[in-house]
């Protein structure tokens, strides 16, 4: 399959663009981005569509993207092309900014190329951060989407949040979730981890469903992004930020998972996996 380099992608227009390929039809892949009940298995919380040139659209990213609340992020703006199963373009309003959403699908061997390209961000240092959440957030939708068409069709998702302020910097912090000594430390009792985009990743744990997964968003010592296959697929995205100085990290780690119904969904207990990574070594 074909996985976009990790990282931020800066170019003349601003423009976060990542590919990625997919064991589904266009059609299939068109369909999970414009149908709103599909959306709410694995994008958002609640979505309305109105598909065609100039039509609206409304996707709802509620808590834990399960449920909508009162501080529910909503993003909302309007098809100005569509070609079915072929390209869809999208214009979007980010902080009172006008920008531009596109996807474009493109058949290859057994399924489809699905690229996301989101343009138009301004160039001044004020919007570098607002940039480089939105270009983490699609490269690693992407591969949600991935998860979802491959392995958990038809599935819902529901998002658990974990934060965390660890006394070690970015780099070993990094470390401890991409190595297989690192992972072994705090994680699982043994771990094998080939720590690159794309490698693979074992947990094993006494008494407890083996975990198989693979790194596949790769930004060191930033972000990180791993599929996780226990009893059902899921996946998890880690975004680290250091202390001026070093002498501390802010870790923020989302787990979401794919379940067929809401009692189905069986949460990993990252609340104690946490304490032992605070734990000093």
């Amino acid at each position: 399959m074909i996985d976009e380099a990790r990282g931020l992608t800066l170019e003349p227009d601003r423009c976060s663009r990542h590919s990625v390929g997919i064991h589904a039809s266009p059609a299939e892949v068109y369909l999970a981005l414009t149908d709103p009940h599909e959306l709410s298995r694995w994008f958002v919380s609640e979505a309305s569509i109105d598909l065609r040139p100039g039509g609206q659209y409304r996707w709802v990213f509620g808590e834990g993207t399960a449920a909508a609340g009162p501080d529910a992020l909503v993003s909302s703006g309007e098809f100005t092309r569509i070609v079915p199963q072929e390209y869809l373009r999208l214009s979007t309003p980010v902080e009172g900014t006008e920008t531009l959403l596109e996807f474009r699908f493109d058949p290859w061997r057994d399924g489809t190329i699905l690229t996301v390209s989101h343009s138009g961000f301004p160039g001044e240092e004020s919007w570098d951060d607002i940039f480089r959440s939105v270009d983490q957030g699609w490269q690693s939708e992407v591969q949600v989407l991935k998860l979802y068409m491959e392995a958990a069709r038809g599935m819902i998702s529901r998002s658990y949040f974990h934060e965390a302020r660890l006394a070690e910097g970015a780099e070993p912090l990094y470390e401890r979730f991409t190595t297989s000594a690192g992972l072994s430390s705090w994680l699982a009792d043994r771990a094998a981890a080939e720590a690159t985009l794309g490698g693979e990743l074992l947990l094993e744990r006494e008494g407890c469903p083996v975990v198989r997964g693979r790194f596949v968003v790769w930004d060191p010592d930033r972000f990180l992004v791993l599929t996780w296959q226990e009893q059902a697929p899921s996946i998890v995205r880690l975004w680290l930020e250091e202390a001026e100085g070093g002498g501390s990290t802010d870790l923020s780690l989302e787990h979401r998972l794919f379940a067929p119904d809401a009692g189905s969904v069986a949460p990993f207990d990252w609340t104690t996996a946490l304490e032992r990574l605070k734990a000093p070594r």
